[in-house]
């Protein structure tokens, strides 16, 4: 069990001010790294990165709101911020949303994106986005990526989002796991409700293979951006199956989001129950192990 829980752990400008009706000239997208002093109608000042823009419609990210769409008619003025140093204070997204900490997401990762993850400061994994919805990813227990002995751990994996829509998202993710001469199977079907913002994600782990048949699992997790460089997550674990020895774990952390790259810092609480059976003897125990955590992530592509 020892082993399960290890595995557990591994996966688990052009002008200072623009009129709004000659910056809607054209039907087209406009991505600036510029940041903008927005006016409503309503009298609204926002202050923020104009990510996309059409005729009917702006996304800006913003850094207390995030990110946010306004409709176009309700724009009145568009103005350049000169205080260029208030670019690198701005809202940091979320940019590995396709996890928690460990545990998957629902959401899929960006088409083209390629990503570096550490856990534990020795367990490497890099992941690599195929399509929009469809990412691969190989990780191991190597430092930096060349093994140091075949009793350390690694893992293929694969994730396909089927569904993704505002509010709901759902995957399936396939692990093959190896340690030494043991290999096992995981499948974790997830689904990720809310926005990318704030979300829900109940992701149930089947194992199959080795001493692992006829056992599962079920991750809970929530992960709310708290501020503009701070994200909270919470990621808790319940171990259901056959073994005589079962850990759960309950657990919350923050991640400090950059703009290219983010930490992850958590404390964890694994909490084991082992049982034993003989013809005359029975007994439970159960112990309780802090389990602090950290992790940083990279992306590798542009």
């Amino acid at each position: 069990m020892k082993k399960l829980i290890f595995i557990a752990y591994l996966l688990l400008g052009t002008a200072s001010i623009i009129n709004a009706q000659d910056y809607y000239k054209k039907d087209t997208v406009k991505t600036t790294e510029n940041i903008f002093i927005i006016r409503l109608k309503d009298g609204t000042r926002l202050k923020g990165r104009i990510m996309e823009q059409n005729t009917e419609q702006s996304r800006i990210q913003t850094q207390n709101m995030g990110l946010i769409t306004i409709p176009a008619n309700q724009i009145v003025s568009m103005e350049l911020d000169k205080n260029q140093a208030s670019i690198d204070n701005l809202y940091n997204e979320n940019r590995f949303i396709d996890r928690i900490h460990i545990t998957p997401s629902a959401f899929p990762m960006t088409k083209g994106d390629v990503d570096y993850h550490n856990y534990y400061l020795y367990y490497n994994e890099v992941s690599v986005a195929l399509g929009s919805r469809i990412s691969v990813g190989f990780g191991t227990a190597l430092i930096p990526f060349v093994s140091i002995s075949s009793v350390f751990p690694y893992n293929l994996k694969a994730k396909a989002t089927l569904i993704s829509t505002e509010k709901i998202h759902f995957s399936v993710s396939g692990y093959l796991i190896g340690a030494g001469n043991s290999h096992t199977t995981l499948i974790i079907p997830t689904l990720s409700i809310g926005k990318k913002e704030s979300f829900f994600n109940i992701a149930p782990l089947f194992y199959t293979g080795n001493n692992y048949s006829g056992s599962f699992g079920l991750s809970l997790g929530y992960m709310k951006k708290t501020s503009s460089n701070l994200t909270f997550y919470s990621e808790n674990f319940l171990a259901i199956g056959t073994s005589n020895e079962r850990a759960n774990s309950v657990g919350a952390g923050f991640r400090f989001d950059r703009k290219r790259h983010a930490f992850d810092l958590s404390l964890n609480l694994l909490v084991v129950n082992s049982r034993s059976y003989s013809s005359s003897f029975y007994s439970n125990s159960v112990n309780v192990y802090p389990a602090p955590s950290v992790g940083y992530h990279l992306k590798l592509s542009k």
